[in-house]
């Protein structure tokens, strides 16, 4: 495999892929729901921030973060919100080893009893999809005071549910994800293309290269590395067809890539 080819794959988005960046906001975010987490009051967390910021790889990162220094509590993991909230109890139960039969007020006690005397993380992804009803069950969950939960939302809805009467006379934290500025993305790009031993291609990108490439991503994490990603394709196919006005990173390049992600008009 080339390293150009190399280079593009390091920047393809996915979740299962270790490439959290110490970002300072990033690393705020971090520290600061950290310090949430073992508080004695057991609130509802907030994690807000645009598309693309790397809210989903943060709540990784913390479940990463907490198995790296030794916690044990249990740790409810859903990728996607619930809207059924039957269902969302008997995951709840099946996690802690708790039987999932009998009517619902039942199955919602024991869950409560349980989870009152015990350690955990209850994270649910994509939390602004949730409808009416959930948020509502959700708040009657949160007060119990015995669930600590962490919602991570995109941002402008996230605030349009934190005005809401579910949880706005309600005491909750809130934890916001910025965007990187240009330094940091120049930082990102060649920290992740050193590590793979890639720093003749880290030597290609140039302020004016990265300028450019935070500019048409806004800063945004995931448009950053989407921005890499299709570079890196050109450059290589470039290569590969011997154009070789296109083997380095060039104004035309980076046009190319930003038109061909939608993040400007051709």
């Amino acid at each position: 495999m080339g390293d150009l080819k190399r280079a593009s794959e390091l920047f393809e988005d996915r979740v299962d892929r270790n490439d959290y960046y110490d970002a300072a906001s990033s690393e705020l975010s971090k520290t600061t729901l950290l310090a949430l987490i073992d508080e004695a009051e057991r609130r509802p967390i907030f994690l807000l921030g645009d598309p693309g910021v790397g809210k989903t790889k943060m709540l990784h990162t913390l479940k990463q973060a907490l198995r790296e220094k030794g916690d044990t509590r249990t740790i409810v993991h859903l990728d996607e919100p619930f809207f059924d909230p039957l269902s969302f109890l008997q995951r709840l139960a099946r996690e802690c080893g708790l039987a999932e039969e009998g009517p619902m007020d039942d199955l919602k006690n024991r869950v409560v009893d349980h989870f009152r005397e015990s350690e955990h993380l209850i994270m649910i992804d994509e939390a602004q999809l949730m409808n009416e009803s959930s948020l509502e069950f959700l708040r009657i969950l949160s007060d119990t005071k015995a669930f600590r939960f962490l919602l991570s939302m995109h941002k402008e809805e996230g605030e349009e549910i934190l005005r809401k009467p579910h949880f706005k006379s309600r005491s909750h934290k809130v934890v916001q994800i910025g965007r990187l500025d240009a330094v940091e993305v120049g930082e990102y790009l060649s920290t992740t293309l050193l590590r793979e031993g890639l720093g003749e291609i880290s030597t290609m990108l140039d302020k004016g290269v990265v300028r450019r490439i935070h500019r048409y991503s806004e800063g945004n994490f995931r448009n950053v590395k989407r921005m890499a990603q299709v570079l890196f394709e050109l450059m290589e196919h470039a290569r590969s067809n011997g154009l070789k006005q296109y083997r380095k990173p060039n104004a035309c390049l980076l046009d190319m890539a930003a038109i061909d992600l939608g993040l400007i008009d051709a």
